[in-house]
């Protein structure tokens, strides 16, 4: 009868043991459940973390603002488990929203979304926003709601959220996200949506920077227009184009009559007003397809893409006409309204490079204002240069041509002054006078000046030269001597320059002079450009040392090059 006792009593025991086990187990298992979302939410975490460090460093890493968006994007629309989203950037000043990135979006719902534009009310509602919001019709209108959504492949607002994008207290614009997965937002959520958005607005406004401060290095403060630096770029880009694939194109270079005689009398004030003035009707009156540049000064130039000359003179003259009419409203002061002199030059057909291009309108230009100005001149009106136009052309301008010319080689950067410094210790070891020692220094400066008409891809080709090449090699020596002898102060040079390949045995070019037929001058600067050519690095050549060269000048002494000289010059150095 005890042991029955006994054994309840056990079995009493175990229940209650049992009972207690069970109660442990299901706390345990309350428990398993809760660390399970709360791993799930620190992975979540970190994962959102990184999305965030990650466009930190894309925003400190490029300025590419497409990639930007596009990685964003990418990154923050995996972090909300979003299949579909867009950036959207606002344009203020033309009311509308671009689509600048987008994930998950049909192909053909694309051209719904690639502008909206917006009114007045949706503009100021984007400009207050400031927080991620899911009631769209809080900031747009229903008619781009319905547009977004449909691009999105939706049908309820509320299955969208749109972050906004701003730096510096402005609108850029907005992150759109499709979050139908995840229908009630986390206060994690929104925050992280902030911070992101905080992000790529921050890569955003450094893009803006960016644009803005490459802009201002290409345009002119006072005007407005693209500068005389960007004018260059344009040029050899469009002289490329119209080589490569045609048609001609062409250049106009434009100077305000009576400029500088307004600007004393009236000040610059008023000097200053007249050239923002004509920047703006080159603005307002010329083609879609034209470019102005401020050149400098009073001078202005415009690129005319597949233009000829004469086209490009009838757009010039109607934008004179046009002028006069600002000019006579605006400065009623002056006696005369202001004019506009103009010189127009086609390219490929008028010169080969950008540098002789712009010389020959230059000199087109200048013909114009001898011939009283107020009047377009194209290059084949010039014939023979007028003696008033060569006269008046810039000693200072060649100068510069020629340093252009030199430093379009890097491997025969400063030739021309090398060459006029061994000139120099020839003359002098021969005795000449000083007058026709000066115009030596100043030939052998000048000599390679006609390569102004040489294309680059010769004069700079690292490769031998073919003889069809040569022949337009061969052209410079001539052409350089055409071009300073419409100078008076230089045309006595031009003998120097003409002559300088000519060879002591009359093998040499342009005419095939011989022994003391060729100027002396022309004689010293033959042995100076060879010299400097030996004792230089070329693409073809090794420099080779001063005694090695002296020894290639005798070799073709009485061939080449003049014997007395030759040995004058070793006995010199």
């Amino acid at each position: 009868m005890e042991n029955t006792k006994d054994n309840d009593k056990t079995k009493k025991q175990l229940l209650e043991e049992l009972a207690v086990l069970r109660q442990q187990i299901a706390e345990l298992e309350e428990r398993k459940g809760e660390r399970k979302p709360a791993k799930k939410q620190a992975q979540q975490q970190d994962t959102r973390i990184q999305v965030i460090y990650s466009i930190a460093q894309t925003v400190s890493n490029t300025l590419n603002l497409d990639e930007l968006l596009k990685t964003s994007l990418s990154d923050i629309a995996g972090a909300m488990q979003a299949d579909t989203g867009c950036i959207l950037l606002l344009d203020e000043s033309q009311q509308m929203l671009s689509l600048k990135a987008q994930q998950g979006m049909p192909a053909e719902n694309l051209e719904q979304i690639s502008t909206l534009m917006l009114n007045e009310e949706e503009i100021n509602n984007l400009k207050r926003w400031k927080a991620p919001e899911t009631h769209l019709s809080q900031i747009m209108s229903e008619n781009t709601i319905n547009k977004i959504l449909t691009a999105c492949g939706l049908e309820q607002p509320d299955s969208l959220i749109t972050i906004p994008l701003s730096a510096q207290g402005q609108t850029r614009g907005s992150l759109i996200l499709d979050i139908s997965k995840k229908p009630k937002l986390s206060p994690d959520d929104l925050a992280f949506l902030q911070a992101t958005g905080s992000q790529v607005s921050m890569g955003i406004e450094n893009a803006a920077l960016l644009e803005k401060t490459q802009e201002l290095s290409l345009t002119d403060e006072l005007t407005g227009l693209y500068n005389r630096r960007y004018f260059y770029i344009v040029l050899h880009n469009e002289m490329h184009r119209a080589q490569r694939y045609g048609p001609s194109s062409s250049l106009a270079l434009l100077d305000i009559d009576g400029f500088r005689k307004y600007n004393e009398e009236y000040g610059h004030t008023a000097g200053d007003s007249a050239l923002k003035a004509l920047a703006q009707t080159l603005l307002d009156d010329l083609r879609k397809t034209d470019m102005a540049f401020r050149y400098g000064g009073d001078e202005f130039a415009i690129i005319l893409q597949a233009t000829e000359a004469e086209i490009a003179r009838e757009v010039v003259n109607r934008t004179r006409e046009k002028w006069a009419q600002v000019s006579k409203s605006q400065y009623t002061a002056q006696e005369s309204v202001l004019g506009l002199s103009a010189g127009i030059v086609q390219f490929p057909r008028d010169a080969d490079t950008a540098d002789g291009l712009v010389l020959l309108a230059e000199t087109t230009l200048q013909a114009s204002r001898v011939g009283g100005g107020s009047r377009s001149t194209v290059a084949s009106d010039l014939g023979v240069l007028h003696t008033e136009v060569s006269d008046t052309i810039s000693v200072d301008q060649v100068y510069a041509l020629a340093a252009t010319v030199d430093a379009r080689d890097p491997f025969a950067y400063g030739h021309w002054e090398r060459v006029a410094s061994v000139s120099d210790i020839i003359g002098k070891s021969v005795g000449m006078p000083e007058d026709e020692l000066s115009n030596l220094h100043t030939a052998a400066l000048l000599h390679d000046i006609g390569k102004v008409s040489i294309p680059d891809s010769i004069v700079t080709k690292p490769d031998k030269l073919t003889e069809q090449e040569w022949e337009v090699i061969r052209r410079h020596s001539a052409e350089g001597a055409r071009i300073v002898s419409g100078i008076s102060s230089l045309a006595s040079i031009a003998p120097l320059i003409r002559h300088h390949h000519e060879s002591y045995d009359g093998s040499g070019y342009p005419d095939g002079l011989k022994g003391d037929d060729i100027p002396l001058g022309a004689r010293i600067i033959n042995i100076a450009d060879a010299y400097d050519t030996l004792t230089t690095l070329r693409p073809y050549q090794q420099p080779i040392s001063h005694e090695e060269a002296c020894k290639e000048l005798k070799k073709c002494a009485g061939s080449q090059f003049d014997p007395k000289l030759v040995e004058a010059f070793v006995k010199a150095t």
